[in-house]
């Protein structure tokens, strides 16, 4: 890969460098604003290109990843005013560059601003309207879930939740905080089962929270058996299900876990997902869940980050709802409901200057 970094006054003057020394083929690796001689300010971008090309074909999930930053490219060629505007002009820096710092991918916060630009109009704007505006464009993308509710499905559909995700995220505390809301708030019956007979300690921590909660828990070890536990807990308004964490970054471990309920209909799964995770392990770990009914997902450890951005981002990739995010350790406390206003002081805190509305 041949890399090249170019600088200009304008950061149209860098792309159309960009464009004429390396082709519409290079991609765009970054940019900063610098002090060009004369300390007159100007734009440096770095971008590369492959020097030869590959005969073997490329794997499915980096061929993405180089699709969409060629996207983003070909996004910035072609709204090069929007982006010097984002780049240099204030308030519009501010905002953006605080959203690259929280996490956001780099093509959503361009995209979301530019069409925040369009949908405004004028030629500047306060603060505070930017950012208003900036919401309202994102939470149009984003979608919530409530899979306890009252009055949702009957008994024979959507009330079989299956909690699955990759090991250390928090799987089994999620399950027990909701098994107590939906006991004590929601005023519903539980059943819990658990086959995730592998980890230590795994059916002991479950069996304990059980008992307190005082709702049946029942251990499956085969599929037979989780049909068997199922019909048991047919009575009950809703049956949670604990899983085998496993590194879900490679596709057979998905295997694995979809043949756990081959024999079982209308399971819902409930993505659980640490928001501490990269975005690219994110990504592919829910890339992987596909061909999975995946109800929405949970975040959990939203309180051990500040870069949000990439739990974000994967709700604006995937058109799959959010429904809660794990707070802390603390059982049944540390569990809130997914909601756009919670979800937008991850990108706007309180007390910087700007707020989100739900």
């Amino acid at each position: 890969m041949q890399i090249r970094t170019f600088r200009a006054v304008t950061i149209s003057e860098a792309l159309d460098q960009v464009k004429k020394e390396l082709g519409h083929e290079a991609i765009i690796l970054g940019n900063r604003k610098i002090n060009l001689p004369g300390n007159e300010a100007g734009i440096e971008v770095t971008a590369a290109v492959e020097q030869e090309s590959r005969t073997e074909s490329p794997d499915p999930e980096i061929y993405s990843e180089i699709k969409e930053i060629k996207s983003l490219l070909s996004l910035l060629i072609s709204s090069k005013d929007y982006f010097a505007r984002i780049q240099l002009e204030e308030p519009l820096a501010e905002i953006y560059h605080s959203l690259l710092m929280r996490g956001l991918d780099e093509r959503q916060a361009f995209v979301f601003l530019r069409k925040t630009l369009l949908e405004m109009e004028e030629p500047s704007a306060e603060k505070h309207r930017i950012v208003e505006a900036f919401c309202r464009q994102v939470i149009e993308k984003v979608k919530f879930a409530r899979p306890f509710s009252t009055g949702t499905s009957p008994k024979s559909t959507g009330r079989f939740f299956a909690f699955v995700g990759p090991t250390g995220v928090g799987k089994t505390t999620t399950l027990a905080k909701l098994a107590a809301l939906i006991k004590i708030k929601r005023r519903k019956s539980v059943g819990i089962i658990s086959i995730d007979t592998y980890r230590i300690g795994a059916v002991d921590q479950l069996r304990t929270y059980a008992n307190i909660l005082e709702v049946p828990f029942m251990v499956a070890q085969s599929r037979a058996e989780l049909n068997k536990a199922r019909i048991s807990l047919q009575s009950k308004d809703v049956i949670l299900v604990d899983t085998i964490g496993k590194n879900y970054l490679h596709k057979d471990q998905v295997r694995d876990l979809k043949s756990a309920f081959s024999d079982t209909s209308g399971v819902n799964h409930l993505l659980v997902l640490s928001a501490t995770a990269k975005d690219v392990d994110l990504r592919q770990t829910i890339q992987h869940f596909q061909s999975v009914n995946i109800h929405s997902l949970i975040f959990t450890k939203v309180d051990e980050t500040l870069s949000h951005g990439c739990m974000i981002n994967q709700l604006l990739r995937f058109p799959h709802a959010v429904s809660y995010f794990g707070t802390g350790q603390r059982v049944p406390e540390d569990i809130e409901t997914a909601t756009q206003k919670r979800l937008l002081m991850f990108l706007f805190p309180p007390g910087n200057g700007s707020s989100g509305k739900e």
